[in-house]
């Protein structure tokens, strides 16, 4: 019996060679994504804070002329934003691996805030605490998918010594 050509050669092959991406890869993918999302949220409690502020988990909010305070969370997460997306682009995944887990400290602390004042449990761990989890194991696949680089210094001295 003859054998059928392969209506679609291109597509066989195209998924025969696909590697999947590699632990650094999608910890900068969840890095560039979360950085996002939390610059959206940022930008939301700067432009539109009160609709914003019951979704913090918080019992009640600042109102009137203490309402500057839901700008000061706005500000901290564009900047947050800002710094992950700074990091990603200069390139070095291990600095952002790092940089992500120093910044799963943001959302722990909201947690916290969040249990302490008597808010809602389920936006503490569902919201805050899934965030922290979520940054963490992104910094954590940044850091496992990554070799660590020589420095700058000990890579002159070993040029100039033929070393």
């Amino acid at each position: 019996m003859a054998r059928r050509p392969d209506p679609h050669p291109c597509r066989r092959r195209l998924f025969k060679s696909a590697k999947p991406p590699s632990r650094a890869t999608i910890g900068t993918a969840l890095s560039v994504i979360g950085a996002l999302f939390i610059g959206y949220v940022g930008v939301g409690y700067l432009l539109a804070p009160q609709p914003m502020a019951p979704d913090f988990g918080l019992p009640t909010w600042p109102h009137g002329e203490g309402a500057g305070f839901l700008a000061v969370k706005g500000v901290r997460d564009v900047v947050s934003g800002l710094v992950i997306v700074s990091v990603a682009l200069a390139g070095n995944r291990r600095v952002l691996g790092w940089v992500m887990l120093a910044m799963a400290l943001t959302p722990v602390g909201d947690m916290f805030i969040v249990l302490f004042s008597d808010g809602a449990p389920s936006t503490a761990f569902g919201v805050h605490g899934a965030t922290a989890l979520a940054v963490t194991v992104a910094g954590g696949l940044l850091l496992s998918g990554s070799r660590p680089q020589s420095s700058i210094g000990a890579s002159r001295r070993s040029s100039r010594t033929g070393a």
